[in-house]
């Protein structure tokens, strides 16, 4: 099995405790996103 590949984008709340995931695909997807504005 192949390591590493997919990316991950997260907003975090820190006051809160709280992570949004916002993104999760491959490397290959995540070039065609920009990720500020996911």
């Amino acid at each position: 099995m192949k390591g590493n590949v997919y990316r991950l984008v997260v907003a975090i709340n820190y006051q809160y405790g709280i992570i949004y995931i916002r993104f999760i695909g491959t490397h290959q997807e995540y070039d065609r996103i920009n990720a500020a504005t996911v």
